[in-house]
């Protein structure tokens, strides 16, 4: 008996059920977070899918994340995993099967599955296509499988657009982050980092690859996102899926957050919560204008 379709159902148990959002936070102004849909909004609609990119969209994230692997023929896909296997009907690795075995393959996994019949593995330009028609930021997270000689055409791709201006480039590769940039000197990349040790010791290569930030996991302390900063480099975390951990990123001054669970539509609560909020909005902006 195959393990992945009992894979797939604990995975697909792992990704939250329900939304809440970012700003039923007291502490988190409304408006003062750009928040990145992890995969598309994956809590609703199957993972690094059109439907999910589109419901990011719809829903109004400033961003969408997808991950991205290059065909046997040369085509950049969108999909998490180096195989097919869990997400899809078909099997085997993405850099094994041609453009036209991908696309012929039907997503069959994933949040609500049931609601998305028919649903394909997109291509990078499509997912590109969403983001542009809903202005979302795209950002790409090529994965660390990707052989470095493929990413002149990932650079030619992402040239070709107008609206290049929007992409961030990460990845957890330091080869494929180095080499990226030196290709697209113009658009900002990110080193994907897990915990505090690598984080610190990512922070001399950021700077001597001329990276423009590092991606940092929810796991890192406040320590750890002080150092990034103080060095003039950026930081996004990821995967923030709970108001508690987006209220201790904020605290700490990052405020690009990738998130499966948190939308930044306005929140609905009872007459005393919004009198709240609108107070802590105003104090908010009155300060922001007072700083300027």
């Amino acid at each position: 008996m195959s393990l992945l379709p009992i894979l797939s159902t604990i995975l697909a148990a792992l990704v939250p059920a329900q939304t809440t959002s970012v700003y039923s936070s007291c502490q988190i102004p409304t408006g003062s977070v750009h928040l990145i849909a992890h995969r598309g909004l994956s809590a609703d609609a199957p993972e690094n899918t059109l439907p999910a990119f589109r419901l990011a969209g719809e829903t109004g994230f400033w961003g969408a994340e997808c991950d991205t692997l290059t065909t046997a023929d040369g085509v950049w896909v969108v999909m998490h995993d180096d195989s097919v296997d869990r997400m899809t009907n078909g099997g085997g690795n993405v850099s094994d099967l041609t453009s036209d075995e991908i696309s012929a393959l039907t997503v069959d996994a994933g949040r609500n599955i049931e609601q998305y019949p028919n649903t394909g593995v997109p291509t990078l330009s499509e997912y590109l296509d969403v983001c542009r028609e809903y202005g979302m930021h795209a950002v790409i997270e090529i994965k660390s499988s990707v052989a470095l000689d493929r990413l002149d055409s990932l650079a030619d791709l992402l040239g070709a657009r107008e609206e290049k201006d929007r992409f961030i480039l990460v990845s957890m590769n330091l080869d494929i982050c180095s080499r990226i940039k030196e290709l697209m000197p113009e658009t900002a990349v990110y080193l994907v980092t897990i915990g505090t040790a690598e984080t610190v010791g990512a922070i001399p290569f950021a700077l001597a690859h001329k990276l423009d930030g590092l991606d940092l996991s929810y796991l890192h302390s406040a320590n750890a996102v002080r150092l990034v900063k103080a060095a003039g480099l950026k930081t996004m975390v990821w995967t923030v899926d709970s108001v508690r951990k987006a209220e201790r990123y904020w605290r700490w001054g990052v405020r690009d957050m990738t998130t499966n669970a948190l939308t930044p539509t306005p929140p609905e609560g009872n007459a005393l919560q919004q009198w709240l909020w609108n107070l802590r909005d105003y104090l908010y902006q009155t300060l922001s204008a007072w700083a300027a």
